[in-house]
């Protein structure tokens, strides 16, 4: 769908060939009902749910050994495939092995059949949970909705309660509730007619999420009473965001160019991370870490014997076996997997950083030579204890940027003995890293990435458009501007050319829906709409950003250095200005 500079906006030209003709078909079918498209009934986020994600028909699959062509032959293709992934990686360390065995075994043959000493639920801690459900989630296996739960009598509200508090009291999750039902999806650019190439989302039973989270509030609470997790872990953490960590790693990186420092960071790539945990020693380590004896039951009764089956157009397969990991769309599984690599190794001369499975490691120093050292080092220590806890490195997506000003390479670093190739940039939690920090490579890439986004809703926010300006700029502010201010306040001190690329876009965005002339001014639109520009909201977030680390909990946070901004030296605080 070609693009076509016109003055000062950006018209699209929408051909009956292209990818989005469904999406033209569909305006075309709304006429002038878009006048009356408001946000109050629900018909302005009906008429915006076909924009924004298109459905991909899954065609005949390809398997081992057979074609699959009608939608069970395909449900079961994926099965058979999704089952060879949710298997325990073969590695093999005799002793650890030995140690965990007897540690489960006698945990399990020396707990009592029931506890009385747990926090009960309560109601009103139910009726809360419920409350909080999203109407427009997908049921799971049982097929009992979020719309069926919300209006529950207070009788069924009760009669879960008492569920949940036996769940609690036997240790035993019940068993209909680990069924999944798997929705395939393609991932962007492979190859539809291979099976191991769509991403699979479980649907769990809603029910089982409302016990979930019941369990999960005494795990968090065990969990920040004794500070267990380690401080470097910020996925799924209260009060912490990717913005933090890639606000740590970028302050540690800037302040070694600023010093004429080299930066080595190697990215770790972990091969199905979630899918692939090994369930008796994530089960040892809470024994270790002296996590309740009766969360520990639970959790050994709800990750064992869990099944799935894959639903394509309403068919499903046969119901199969998960013999690894977390379980994939439950509550429980995230934290669950930051336990498992809660011991991931140290080392003095290195940071670390860690957001659910991405895993970095940084070292700087001004000589590239004792940076290769001292990564090396803590590879080599990494490789033990990934091999002893059976989680498989992708050695060919794992990365490594030398960030500095210098121009000669550097020397290589390996991990199980492959070398890593260095990079000039890297992507870091949606974030493309430079070597320089210059961030016009990562500007570059949301521009396009908006520019497709903006393609898709196009036929509503078009100059042409029937709908009205306000509900034109609502999609823009809920479904497009935060496309363009992601990590607004790690990038935000980038030089004003880099910036302009996106508040460029912005601008013909905002001159489209006002349907603006050439001599109108950009300022002028800002000021009658009464609408900030980019420059004006990312110094707004990232202000607030700031304002929130004072003071925070997170010894990794209070480690990030604070200073006053000073428009002479890069820095990410500058934005404050």
């Amino acid at each position: 769908m070609p693009i076509i500079p016109a003055g000062d906006a950006i018209q699209i030209a929408i051909e009956p060939a292209s990818d989005d003709y469904t999406w033209a078909k569909h305006t075309a079918s709304m006429g002038h009902n878009l006048t009356d498209v408001n946000t109050d009934d629900g018909t302005f986020w009906n008429f915006t749910q076909p924009f924004k994600r298109k459905k991909h028909a899954i065609p005949t699959l390809l398997g081992p050994t057979s074609i699959a062509q009608t939608n069970i032959e395909k449900a079961n293709c994926l099965a058979e495939s999704l089952e060879k992934q949710f298997q325990l990686n073969d590695l093999h360390h005799n002793d650890t092995e030995t140690i965990v065995q007897d540690s489960v075994e006698k945990f399990l043959n020396s707990t009592p059949n029931s506890y009385t000493d747990f926090p009960p639920p309560h109601n009103d801690e139910i009726t809360k949970c419920i409350k909080n459900l999203q109407k427009s989630k997908a049921p799971g296996y049982d097929g009992i909705s979020n719309k069926i739960i919300l209006n529950l009598p207070i009788k069924c509200i009760t009669t879960l309660r008492i569920i949940i508090e036996n769940i609690m009291k036997f240790g035993y999750f019940p068993t209909r509730w680990k069924t999944a039902t798997v929705i395939p999806i393609l991932k962007p650019g492979k190859d539809p007619t291979d099976p191991v190439s769509y991403r699979p989302i479980s649907l769990l039973p809603s029910i089982s999420k409302i016990a979930e989270h019941i369990i999960l509030s005494r795990l968090n609470d065990h969990l920040e009473e004794n500070n267990i997790l380690i401080p470097e872990q910020f996925g799924f953490r209260k009060n912490l965001s990717t913005t933090h960590q890639l606000l740590r790693v970028t302050e540690f990186i800037q302040e070694g160019l600023n010093n004429k420092q080299k930066t080595g960071a190697v990215l770790l790539d972990i091969q199905k991370a979630f899918d692939r945990v090994w369930q008796d020693g994530l089960i040892h380590k809470l024994i270790n870490y002296n996590i309740p004896h009766y969360l520990i039951k639970i959790f050994h009764s709800y990750l064992t014997n869990r099944k799935f089956a894959v639903k394509v157009n309403n068919e499903l397969s046969q119901n199969k076996i998960i013999n690894a990991g977390v379980a994939q769309g439950s509550k429980i599984g995230p934290v669950l997997f930051a336990l498992f690599i809660n011991d991931i190794p140290k080392q003095f001369n290195t940071i670390l950083s860690i957001f659910a499975d991405d895993t970095a490691i940084l070292a700087r120093n001004k000589n590239h030579n004792y940076v290769q050292l001292a990564l090396n080092t803590h590879l080599k220590t990494l490789e033990d204890w990934f091999t002893k806890w059976k989680i498989q490195i992708n050695t060919d997506k794992t990365e490594a940027v030398m960030f500095s000003y210098a121009i000669n390479p550097p020397p290589p670093i390996k991990i199980f003995n492959q070398n890593i190739p260095w990079s000039q940039q890297c992507k870091y939690l949606g974030v493309i890293l430079d070597k320089r920090l210059t961030w016009k490579p990562y500007c570059l890439h949301i521009k396009k990435k908006f520019r497709d986004i903006s393609r898709k809703f196009y036929p509503l926010i078009a100059r042409n458009s029937n709908m009205n300006r306000n509900n034109k700029l609502l999609i823009y502010t809920a479904y497009l501007r935060p496309v363009l201010s992601y990590a607004c306040p790690v990038w935000g001190y980038a030089a004003k050319s880099v910036i302009k690329i996106l508040e460029t876009e912005q601008n013909l965005l905002i001159r489209k829906i006002c349907n603006s002339k050439r001599y109108m001014l950009n300022r002028d639109l800002y000021r009658s709409l009464k609408y900030p520009t980019l420059k004006t909201f990312i110094k707004k977030l990232s202000t607030n950003f700031y304002n929130g680390l004072e003071n925070h909990s997170n010894e990794a946070i209070k480690n990030i250095p604070t200073y006053t901004p000073n428009i002479k030296l890069k820095r990410p605080r500058n934005i404050l200005i």
